[in-house]
């Protein structure tokens, strides 16, 4: 009895100096250590309180043994490898303590069949041998020892159930136990010191006891040997953890300088030391929890495996694999606590931690680098606006679809798409409905196409669709009215309802060219006289489409240069009243080409609308109109109103009266010496827009007119609203206002509609006498043609401005209504 109370004594200041290193240093191996000595301590207790000597069937005994049972069990369990691993623990306390106790408790209370008996060894012995597996399945020599103490234990229970000593068995258990903790404390310290050794020392001494006591029992019955003896190995067991647990503050106070917290724990990177083999972290830094959501304990209870995808894992294992002692790889795909996804770059180094080769990682986060880079290059490759393939893009696309339609014989076609008008959707609502409207269009052509083809976005309003895969030139049509018919859907935007229109030019490859670069040309050039020919239709094309484009094409360019260098010209043609009087002048916009020679404005302007140098054009024509008019009252000739033509999209920019009114001031120019020509068209196109600035206009005394009446649509209620002055009669209907069944009735009518909104008329391209005949007996107000003087020159119309052409003026506001003799009728000669 004084030995178990020396017993109980002794380990009982062991298990209080365990219980207070665990308060300064909480982990999961010290607590069980302290729930293991507490076990031995009750084994001690219950001897103590009713001794037991030999084998006996009582509940004392079963007590006794069942407390040593556990110690064990909570020994395996102190093993960093099982400690924070809850799978393992249930493995461990399944499959090893649970059918070591039921052995223990069957054979103590009486049990005698075989069965059960053999079914507990069974399991426990396939219990180790799976941990060890487990545990070891890298490390053979700790995965054999194991698997032999197992086996060993196994056979031995086995032995002693088939020789009616199943008391024996449990003693196989025991050893098994104290002998696989034996491995597993080398297997977490790994180190020659004197608290491993010592440790080590006791254990397998306490391991070695159950058989020897065995041994003992059944050579030498008659020989006594003492208790203290047998319980020697525990007392270097428990003074062996301590000393372990001394060498390992002992090492961990050599490693706390200045220079580890500085390089590791206080290093804004996330770092940690990791073992090579298992893969678990052994210390990591406070950036690293900040970083990655993990607590201290949590990192410590995992593996990298926990921070990196599954199909990582192969490449995860090479990289760790490495010898170099240096490695820099990345980016790896990282998973922090709260389930997002970092991409790191990895800079491991291999280091001697706590007595063994470890891997010291620092982790650089690059997740918004990346995502830059990607961004980058998606930029490059694609439209902001719309997502689609740019131009770089395309054409990379573009060689691989003729390049397969070469290999399998089959076509492929180019459709270029411009939408109609739509610079005035811009000017009329806004860039932002604008850009609602491409991205709107975009949408529903790539809705519209089959994965094999691309559709990019190539300019402001254009698109381009790369279709493979072709039979014939009929497949390409049929998309081509396909993606018609769905541009042609409104578009509810801004609250408004917008219909677009586009046109369509379709090349074929290989029949219209093999280069991409030329077949692109012919589908825009086809596109282009699509859209010159009224839009919203497509064309393919062809020869004569091709040379059209590459004129109008030059003629952009050349308008371009005329532009900066002043090659433009105006020429003036002269208005005259029924009596003889001129009245004002016209401006007319002249360009000369010096291969394709005089070009008329209605090929040119046309393109200068479409390009965008309208605006351009348009202020310079009413800057030199403005110097023209100033400059011929420097020479004293007589002031007169001057008219030029204002394109739709001038009228429709809000700034447009700003601009006319700067030039008026910057020349000094009088406003009732300059006339607006507009067009029923603009008129009517963004009506309160254009009837705002018209009233800015008029207020100051500018003139307005309608150009070109009757060839288009407007709504008389308006045109009344309107601050115009002048109708001007389109010269179709002057041409055949004599003829027979000609145009006279309607050019009455208009002469009649204008004087009745109070409105003035002019007729345009009067040329013959009968024609001036007819007019004048409708009662036309002014007359303009080449009968009385065809545009001229800035220098040659100052004859008609002079003095003596006054008398002319003087006779009109006298209402003769005679024309002077060097007006007299005549046709234009040939």
């Amino acid at each position: 009895m004084q030995n178990e109370l020396l017993d109980i004594l002794i380990l009982g200041l062991f298990v209080v100096l365990f219980a207070s290193i665990y308060f300064k240093r909480a982990g999961g191996r010290l607590r069980f250590w302290v729930a293991g000595w507490l076990l031995v301590v009750l084994h001690f207790a219950v001897q103590l309180i009713q001794p037991v000597s030999g084998f006996s069937y009582s509940l004392t005994a079963g007590l006794s043994v069942g407390a040593l049972v556990l110690s064990g069990i909570c020994f395996l369990l102190s093993s960093s490898s099982i400690a924070e691993d809850l799978w393992l623990c249930t493995l461990v306390a399944v499959s090893i303590g649970m059918p070591a106790l039921f052995y223990e408790c069957y054979v103590l209370f009486g049990g005698h069949a075989h069965l059960p008996l053999y079914a507990a060894a069974s399991v426990g012995g396939i219990g180790g041998t799976a941990l060890a597996i487990i545990l070891h399945r890298r490390r053979m020599r700790h995965l054999i020892f194991i698997v032999l103490t197992f086996a060993a234990g196994e056979f031995w229970t086995f032995y002693a159930v088939a020789h009616h000593r199943p008391q024996d068995g449990i003693s196989a258990f025991l050893a098994e136990i104290f002998l696989t903790f034996a491995s597993l404390y080398w297997f977490d310290f790994r180190r020659l010191s004197a608290g491993v050794l010592t440790s080590l020392l006791g254990l397998f001494a306490w391991a070695a006891f159950f058989p020897l006591s065995l041994v003992c029992e059944s050579w030498m019955p008659g020989v006594p040997i003492s208790a203290g003896l047998w319980n020697v190995p525990k007392y270097f067991v428990a003074f062996g953890m301590i000393l372990t647990l001394l060498e390992d503050e002992i090492c961990a106070a050599g490693k706390a300088s200045g220079h580890y917290r500085l390089l590791f724990t206080d290093n804004p990177h996330p770092m940690w030391i990791h073992d090579p083999e298992t893969l678990r972290f052994l210390r990591v830094n406070d950036a690293a929890i900040e970083h990655y959501g993990y607590s201290r304990d949590e990192f410590m209870s995992m593996t990298l495996h926990d921070l990196r995808p599954s199909e990582d894992i192969e490449a995860l294992l090479g990289e760790t694999a490495k010898s170099d002692s240096f490695t820099l790889s990345g980016p790896w795909q990282h998973c922090k606590k709260d389930g997002s996804e970092i991409q790191v770059d990895v800079a491991a180094h291999v280091i001697d931690f706590e007595g063994r080769s470890c891997r010291f990682v620092l982790v650089q986060d690059v997740t918004e680098r990346q995502r830059l880079h990607s961004q980058l290059v998606h930029q490059a490759h694609h439209d902001i606006l719309t997502g689609l393939p740019n131009r770089l893009l395309l054409e990379d696309r573009m060689r691989q679809v003729f390049a397969h339609a070469t290999r399998h014989g089959q076509r492929a076609a180019v459709i270029c798409i411009d939408l109609d008008r739509f610079k005035q959707i811009n000017d009329t609502f806004g860039h932002a409905v604008g850009d609602q409207c491409l991205q709107s269009i975009a949408a529903q052509i790539s809705t519209r196409l089959r994965a094999v083809d691309t559709v990019a976005r190539t300019g402001g309003e254009e698109f381009l669709v790369v279709l493979s895969e072709l039979g014939g030139m009929r497949d390409a049509e049929v998309v081509a009215q396909d993606l018609l018919e769905c541009i042609r859907q409104p578009i509810e935007t801004g609250g408004q309802m917008i219909q677009l229109s586009a046109s369509l030019g379709i090349a074929v490859y290989p029949d219209d060219a093999t280069d991409s670069t030329a077949l692109w040309r012919a589908a825009d050039s086809a596109m282009y006289r699509a859209k010159r020919c009224g839009g919203n239709q497509s064309l393919f094309a062809s020869p004569e489409i091709s040379s059209a484009a590459n004129e109008a094409s030059e003629v952009e360019q050349y308008m371009r240069r005329m532009l900066k260098e002043g090659g433009f010209e105006l020429h003036y043609q002269p208005v005259y009243s029924m009596g003889g009087a001129l009245c004002s002048l016209e401006a007319l916009l002249r360009l000369q080409h010096p291969r394709l020679g005089m070009i008329p404005p209605d090929r040119f302007i046309p393109i200068a609308e479409e390009c965008g140098l309208i605006v351009p054009i348009g202020n310079w024509v009413l800057e030199e109109v403005c110097r023209q008019s100033v400059e011929w009252q420097r020479q004293g000739l007589k002031p007169i109103r001057i008219a030029f033509n204002v394109s739709p999209l001038q009228f429709m920019r809000s700034d447009f009266s700003t601009e006319v009114m700067r030039a008026l001031s910057h020349y000094e120019l009088d406003p009732l010496l300059l006339e607006l020509e507009v067009t029923e068209t603009t008129v009517m196109c963004n009506l309160p827009e254009v009837a705002r600035q018209m009233r800015g206009l008029a207020s100051l005394g500018v003139h307005l007119s309608v150009d070109d009446f009757g060839t288009g649509y407007s709504s008389l209620s308006h045109l009344h609203q309107l601050p115009i002055s002048t109708l001007k009669i389109d010269r179709s209907f002057v041409e055949r206002v004599s003829a027979v069944n000609g145009t006279y009735s309607i050019v009455q009518a208009i002469v009649a509609l204008g004087h009745s909104l109070g409105l003035q008329v002019v007729a345009e391209g009067v040329e013959r006498g009968d024609q001036l005949e007819g007019l004048r007996q409708i009662g036309c107000d002014f007359l303009q043609g080449y009968l009385f003087a065809a545009p001229l020159p800035a220098a040659r119309v100052s004859r008609h401005l002079a003095p003596s052409a006054l008398h002319a003026v003087h006779s009109a506001s006298q209402g003769k209504r005679t024309l002077p003799s060097t007006l007299r009728a005549r046709t234009i000669p040939s």
